[in-house]
């Protein structure tokens, strides 16, 4: 049982969640409450007994209320070490009285940042200053001091409260919270102060998380592992799970890769991706969800068992039943009909999850190296086909441009030296994750006969240049018809003239897609 007890108080909120409740709590231990403008008028509206700041300060709030609790009275009160004999001596000299407990959650500055609709001016008035102040000094002087700085920390507090458990390990744990709140806090400022945001590479990145969820393990089992928020959105859920198992690190993973894929391909039919070791292992389109799925399948039969399908549209009792027919680790959808929910119910250990879209996007690439970072941007999405040139003698039917920008889209989500076979419904063979880029075709080649599906009529699409012309002259060898490729190797004019030998064409995007 805790010796520390409360008699003074602070609540200055802008939050005020549940602060009726926590304030009538106090009052029936008879604690005496001061607080500020909109928390005073809010408790005194609720009939709780309490006094104004500027009552204690003898100061009144000035400034639109930029200035009220800023005061030696106040500062002092939380300050002082009860323990020390000085700090006692100093505040009966001055008559100030301590306080043992404080309630401050911070004007929300971040939300209005990145609200996108509020004015330069608004932004600044929601840089909290007294806040921030109050909450360090009690936190520095967390001995004497209970600092509650989220609503979410209420129901404990009051647990505590009764049981008279507010010890110094919970109070210390309080103290960390607020220090790292205001590191967060004053970040989100500075970098909209330097406009940071606007950056392509800032000069300092300062980021906070907290644990969010513990897996069960990581890429292998004898590696832990967890899910990181980020501080300032604990809220922050990347997906929404609608059943199954726990989502692993290798899951999580792999289902970004898998929105990715299919969530930046513009297309007005159903699109499906199945992903595999973060790599597409098969792409399709069709009319219907399960006319593409049956398609995508059909790319690689063996590696989709046991892998991530990502799908643009609701998923709906067909594809449900399609799904029940194999071992699927998760299912990504906008969106599930209640009877498909029903059908994959039976799969009680199948993953179902809806993305969020706003918590799966980021600008920068953040990666650990040793104990530092390397950071780049995250590629666009899109592609400026102006930029885009048919460099043969020989130009794509326009009616092919749907199969060419199909192929050029999955081959920017695969790895190393990556290539892709498509045809107008989707993918056909895929080659990735080599040493060699020739190796990858020949992969390609070799998985789309083992699908018995053929290479003939289809565009063959590479993430970077080809180093020698091998790789067009054995895609030629299966009649394909066209490739797409970013250009770039001295050696360019030999896979031009290969293709120009066999009335071939090829599109430069001038655009590198290659991933490491």
């Amino acid at each position: 049982m805790s010796e520390f007890k409360i008699k003074r108080a602070i609540i200055s909120v802008y939050d005020k969640s549940n602060i009726g409740n926590l304030a009538q709590a106090l009052a029936r231990k008879g604690v005496q409450i001061f607080s500020t403008g909109g928390t005073y008028r809010a408790l005194q509206t609720a009939g709780i007994a309490v006094e104004k700041i500027e009552d204690l300060t003898g100061f009144p709030e000035i400034l639109d209320g930029r200035v009220k609790t800023l005061h030696p009275a106040v500062f002092a009160g939380l300050l002082a070490d009860a323990t020390d004999e000085s700090h006692r001596a100093d505040l009966a000299r001055v008559k100030v009285e301590p306080f043992q407990l404080v309630v401050v959650n911070l004007y929300p500055f971040s939300e209005t940042y990145h609200s996108g609709n509020k004015s330069f001016e608004e932004i600044i008035e929601m840089i909290d200053i007294g806040g921030p102040s109050m909450l360090r000094a009690a936190s520095k002087n967390f001995k004497n001091v209970v600092i509650l700085s989220d609503p979410g920390q209420y129901d404990e507090f009051l647990q505590r409260l009764d049981q008279d458990e507010l010890t110094l390990e919970y109070r210390q744990k309080l103290a960390a919270a607020v220090f790292l709140k205001t590191m967060t806090y004053d970040s989100e400022i500075s970098n909209f102060l330097t406009g940071a945001g606007a950056e392509k590479m800032p000069e300092v990145i300062v980021q906070a998380f907290h644990k969010q969820q513990t897996l069960r393990y990581g890429e292998n089992p004898d590696q832990s592992a967890a899910l990181y928020a980020p501080l300032n959105n604990p809220n922050w859920q990347p997906f929404q799970q609608l059943q199954g198992k726990e989502i692993s690190f290798n899951n999580y993973v792999d289902c970004l890769a898998a929105y990715k894929c299919y969530a930046t391909f513009k297309t007005e039919r159903a699109a499906v991706v199945i992903v595999k070791h973060t790599n597409p292992c098969g792409f399709a389109i069709g009319d219907t969800t399960l006319e593409a799925y049956r398609r995508a399948v059909q790319t690689d039969p063996v590696s989709y068992f046991g892998g991530i399908v990502g799908v643009n549209r609701e998923i709906d009792a067909n594809l449900a039943e399609e799904f029940t027919k194999s071992f699927l680790e998760c299912i990504i959808a906008p969106s599930y009909s209640n009877q498909a929910l029903e059908i994959l119910s039976k799969r009680k250990n199948l993953r179902l999850l809806m993305p969020n879209a706003e918590a799966l996007h980021y600008d920068l690439d953040l990666r650990s190296y040793g104990q530092g970072l390397l950071v780049q941007e995250i590629q666009a999405a899109e592609d400026d086909e102006s930029q885009w040139k048919i460099v043969t003698e020989s130009q794509p039917d326009p009616s092919l441009m749907p199969t060419v920008r199909m192929a050029w889209h999955v081959v920017k989500h695969l790895k190393s030296n990556a290539i892709v076979f498509c045809d107008a419904n989707g993918t056909v063979g895929i080659g990735a994750g080599q040493t060699s880029r020739v190796d990858s075709v020949k992969i390609a080649i070799r998985k789309a006969g083992e699908a018995g599906l053929s290479i003939k009529n289809t565009v063959m699409a590479s993430d970077a240049y080809f180093p020698f012309r091998d790789s067009v002259d054995i895609a030629a060898e299966q009649e394909v018809i066209g490739f797409i490729q970013p250009g770039g190797s001295i050696r360019d004019q030999e896979s031009i003239t290969a293709c120009n030998e066999r009335k071939l064409f090829m599109i430069f995007t001038g655009k590198r897609v290659f991933k490491h």
